[in-house]
C-alpha cells in the first residue's frame, strides 16, 4: 500500500501535533506541577518544627488550666496570710512580739527596700532589716527557726551574728528578711 502524498503530509501533521501535544504537556503541565509539588513538600517539612511547637505549647496550656485551680487556691491561701493595711504598720508589731513571745526582749525593724515580685504580679517583696542588741545562743536559734517555720511568707537572707566581749553567752543579731506582702 502506496501512500498519497496528502496522506504522507496528514501522517507526519498528525506526528508533529501529536509531538507537540507530549511537549505542551511535560513543559506546562507536568513539570510546573511537579515544581509546585516539591515546594509544597519543603513547605510542609519547614512548618513541622513549628507544629512540634504549637503542639508543645498546647500541651503546656492544658497542664496550666489543669494547675489553675491549685494555684487559685494557693493564692486565696496567701492573701489571707497577709494581714491588711500598710506592711509598715503591722510588720515591726508582728516581729517584735514574735520575739517577745520566745524571751528576746527587743527587736528593732526597719524597712529596707520594696520591690514588685519577680514572679507573683500583683505582690511585692519588702526587705527588712531586724536587728536584737542582746540574745542568748539557745534561745536565739530556737527563735530564728521558729521564724522560718511559722512565718510562711518571710525568708531569711541574711543573718549576722556579733559576740559581746562584756556578755560572752549573748550575742548582738542583724537579720535581713524579705517578706511577701500585696500590693
Amino acid at each position: 500500500m502506496k501512500l498519497s502524498k496528502d496522506q504522507i503530509q496528514k501522517i507526519v501533521l498528525g506526528v508533529l501535533a501529536g509531538l507537540g501535544v507530549v511537549y505542551g504537556y511535560f513543559t506546562l503541565l507536568l513539570f510546573p506541577l511537579q515544581a509546585s509539588h516539591n515546594t509544597t513538600k519543603k513547605s510542609i517539612a519547614a512548618l513541622d518544627p513549628e507544629i512540634a511547637k504549637a503542639r508543645a505549647q498546647l500541651a503546656r496550656d492544658a497542664d496550666v488550666r489543669q494547675q489553675a485551680p491549685l494555684a487559685q487556691a494557693t493564692l486565696a491561701q496567701i492573701d489571707r496570710m497577709i494581714p491588711e493595711g500598710a506592711p509598715v504598720a503591722w510588720f515591726p508589731t508582728r516581729i517584735g512580739e514574735f520575739f517577745k513571745t520566745r524571751g528576746i526582749d527587743r527587736a528593732t525593724t526597719r524597712l529596707n527596700a520594696e520591690v514588685a515580685h519577680p514572679k507573683l504580679p500583683g505582690y511585692r517583696r519588702i526587705t527588712w532589716g531586724v536587728e536584737v542588741p542582746r540574745a542568748e545562743c539557745l534561745t536565739l536559734g530556737t527563735t530564728i527557726a521558729a521564724l522560718e517555720n511559722e512565718e510562711l511568707l518571710v525568708s531569711i537572707e541574711s543573718i549576722s551574728i556579733e559576740t559581746q566581749r562584756e556578755e560572752p553567752d549573748t550575742q548582738r543579731v542583724q537579720l535581713t528578711l524579705i517578706n511577701m506582702v500585696k500590693q
